[in-house]
């Protein structure tokens, strides 16, 4: 069976990336995430001078038939507070694309439906295939921002 490994990151535009409010929040994501997919964190160098008691770099493990659950995962998790955001990455073959996932500007519908279209495409193997980034709002040059 097909597995995607997708690095996941939150962040706040409220809160510092260590502040132990924001990651008690980021926990409750991976919980949640960790229900429907495997989750694994891998263990990072620490920056020098920078501070503890972050969290380790997260990636999904995804197959096909949970792409819709992820979707609902962090839309629903997203849909609590609006200075959230949820980055997705993929590599392959060197190359490296990005989803950065708001709800500022789009509904709820439009947010799933975006996070399962750019999980979806990843899964094609771009055999033949253009790779679309679906976007909406402003999209950065290294991939999509939806938002």
């Amino acid at each position: 069976m097909q597995k995607l490994h997708v690095p996941i990151t939150a962040t706040s535009d409220r809160f510092d990336a260590d502040d132990s409010r924001w990651l008690s929040q980021v926990r409750l994501l991976l919980d949640e995430l960790s229900r429907e997919v495997q989750v694994e964190a891998r263990a990072t160098a620490g920056e020098p001078g920078a501070k503890s008691g972050g969290l380790p770099q997260v990636v999904l493990v995804i197959v096909p038939s949970a792409v819709y659950v992820v979707g609902a995962v962090i839309r629903d998790w997203l849909a609590n507070s609006r200075d959230r955001s949820v980055h997705l990455r993929w590599e392959e073959g060197g190359e490296e694309s990005r989803l950065t996932v708001t709800t500022r500007n789009s509904d709820n519908a439009a947010l799933q439906a975006t996070v399962e279209t750019w999980l979806r495409s990843k899964f094609r193997g771009g055999e033949g295939e253009e790779e679309s980034t679906p976007t909406q709002g402003d999209s950065s040059p290294d991939g999509g921002s939806v938002g």
